[in-house]
């Protein structure tokens, strides 16, 4: 399944709002560190492994398309 994510800072839990999910982290973009944070996250919600997500788009944007393997 793909999902259209949002990224936005802060410390909030993952909501889904018109059509999209929004993920908030704290973590800076250096070294991927907020990609791989907003996995775990999205792994959280939807109870998954985080080896079962992955950003097919948008990699460096706060918009991203993202891969979920249910």
């Amino acid at each position: 399944m793909k999902i259209d994510v949002i990224v936005r800072n802060g410390d909030r839990p993952v909501e889904e709002a018109g059509g999209k999910v929004v993920v908030f982290t704290n973590e800076k973009r250096k070294n991927n560190r907020a990609n791989i944070d907003v996995i775990r996250q999205l792994a959280k919600f939807y109870s998954v492994p985080v080896s079962n997500i992955r950003i097919v788009a948008g990699a460096t944007r706060p918009k991203k398309t993202v891969e979920i393997i249910m």
